[in-house]
């Protein structure tokens, strides 16, 4: 007699099938049950998510020169967005994670997943943000879920659980913090609070989350980290030079640094106790072509204020970095050190916010 296979491990062995829609199309008449398995929500996101990899589709920005918020630089697959103008405000791209979107709208935020369309509306309550505005703030996206052995990993699915870490300073140079859980509907009861050094005030720019903890730019070469289990708020010192990005590396788990000055890219990570370690620096006069020779445009007084080379964006796990430069927009990948064209240069690019998705999102 020949063992039968426990129908509860049939999702498991069939989300190990090729993703083609071809291959899944004959797993679904097989029989009635695995037609159910297959057709279950979820199912085409799982199976995607153990056999392909998500990639760096575009990215977002908030430049009003182009006609688009959205640029896409992979042409594995065409993607159209449709935009939410949820209660008809002007939304503020702020941060992205698998999958998902954070906009901002004074103490209004919008969790958007492009791919499905769904979107979630959060309010930031106003009895606890005292003195909150845009220009002295920043917030994160910050999307969990707890797998099968109790450990918190990161999902695209456009509704699993989430959080939003908010920071913010007030005119006394005391910064706040607190945190939005998509489980409660609710921010921290007890945000957390620390006094700044002298003029470093928050910078409106990406930050970076490792694990359970925030690192928010501040203005003289300092970093913030809010430990949002622990709810405390230290300030450390970050390598002097140029411009520069926070971002992530070694594979996502340490914190790491990206600065620019004239055209010397360097690339730091940061010891749990040896400080700022130089890892990487980079001619890119010699890397980029024709980016040491480009003559400023005397056509456009705008350019003629801003420098050769700009980091404008680091992709969520690191694996990209985003440069501004006259001749266009790059994209550097870290681990190879290669560079790709994806764009012509465009003035008043300042930031831009990468988004990650999986390459065939159609099937979902």
């Amino acid at each position: 007699m020949v063992p039968t296979i426990p129908y509860e491990l049939h999702p498991g062995i069939l989300e190990k099938i090729p993703p083609s829609l071809q291959t899944i199309a004959h797993a679904s008449v097989v029989c009635k049950a695995w037609r159910l398995i297959v057709f279950a929500p979820g199912f085409l996101h799982r199976c995607h998510a153990r056999h392909v990899a998500p990639v760096v589709m575009g990215f977002f920005h908030n430049s009003k020169t182009l006609p688009r918020p959205f640029v896409q630089i992979n042409d594995t697959t065409s993607l159209s967005f449709c935009f939410p103008n949820y209660g008809n405000y002007s939304w503020t791209f702020m941060d992205c994670c698998h999958g998902r979107v954070l906009l901002r709208n004074g103490r209004r935020f919008l969790l958007w997943h492009p791919m499905t369309g769904h979107y979630r509306l959060i309010n930031a309550e106003y009895s606890r943000w005292e003195e909150y505005t845009e220009k002295n703030s920043n917030a994160a996206l910050l999307c969990v879920v707890d797998d099968n052995d109790g450990k918190q990993v990161c999902c695209q699915q456009p509704t699993s659980p989430f959080r939003v870490a908010l920071v913010h300073n007030d005119s006394r140079g005391r910064v706040h913090a607190g945190v939005y859980s998509s489980l409660t509907g609710q921010w921290s009861l007890q945000p957390t609070s620390v006094d700044l050094p002298l003029l470093c005030d928050i910078r409106v720019e990406p930050c970076v989350i490792i694990f359970n903890t925030m690192y928010q730019p501040l203005n003289d070469y300092h970093v913030l980290a809010y430990d949002m289990d622990k709810s405390t708020l230290t300030v450390f010192e970050r390598p002097n030079g140029g411009n520069a990005r926070l971002m992530k590396t070694d594979g996502g788990g340490r914190l790491g640094l990206a600065t620019v000055e004239d055209l010397t890219l360097c690339m730091w990570a940061r010891g749990a106790y040896s400080g700022w370690v130089l890892r990487t620096s980079v001619d890119l006069g010699e890397a980029i072509a024709c980016l040491s020779k480009v003559t400023l445009p005397k056509v456009d007084s705008s350019f003629l204020v801003m420098p050769q080379v700009k980091i404008i964006g680091s992709a969520e796990e690191g694996d990209a970095l985003f440069l501004w430069t006259m001749v266009g927009i790059f994209v550097l990948c870290p681990k190879t050190m290669e560079f790709k064209k994806v764009h012509e240069a465009v003035k008043g690019m300042e930031i831009v916010y990468p988004y990650t998705a999986f390459p065939t999102p159609a099937s979902w």
